[in-house]
This record gives structure tokens, sequence and C-alpha cells, in this order.
């Protein structure tokens, strides 16, 4: 069951992720840094915007293996923006390799 939540989650970011879903996103982007960050301005706001847009077409060329990482970052930090999935994904990647070592 896990593996098929997995699979749907991958497919479904896959779709967001790709250049019209990051597109299509860029609203509901800048809507998200609004509604957290407005408060500190419109400067704060912008460059919220600016990186999780960046950080969702760096995910979006991420390699195939990476996938998984990504779908279980995205369904546990999807609601804090982009830059924490791509920061999630990047350091499950890193631990992955380590772990590797051992």
């Amino acid at each position: 069951m896990l593996q098929r939540t997995v699979k749907i989650t991958t497919i479904l970011i896959l779709v967001a992720l790709s250049l019209d879903g990051v597109a299509g996103e860029k609203e509901e982007i800048v809507a998200r840094c609004r509604k957290q960050m407005g408060e500190y301005g419109s400067a704060m706001v912008k460059a919220c915007a600016d990186q999780d847009i960046e950080a969702a077409n760096s995910l979006a060329s991420y390699p195939d293996k990476a996938k998984p990482f990504i779908a279980r970052c995205y369904s546990q930090m999807s609601e804090y923006g982009w830059s924490m999935v791509k920061a999630c994904a990047d350091q499950d990647i890193e631990a992955e390799k380590s772990l590797g070592g051992y």
C-alpha cells in the first residue's frame, strides 16, 4: 500500500513539475508566499516566490532515481513550499548516499 501511495504521489509530482505545471504553479506559489510572508513586505514575498520557483524548476530536472525522495518530501513539506521540498529531498538523497557507505 505504501509503495502504491508513493507511486501515485510521484506521478502527481511529475505532473506538477512539468514545465506547464511549474508555470501553472506560479500563481499558487505567489499566493502561498503572500499568505506566509506578506506581513514582511513585498520584497520578502518576491524572495519567497523566486526561491520556490527556482526550487521547483530544479526538482524537475532531478534524475528518476530521486523521484521517490521528492515524492516523500512533497507529501510532508509541500505546505511550506518547493524550497522546503527541495531541501528535504536534497538531505534525503545525501543521507541515502552516506548510508551506502556503512
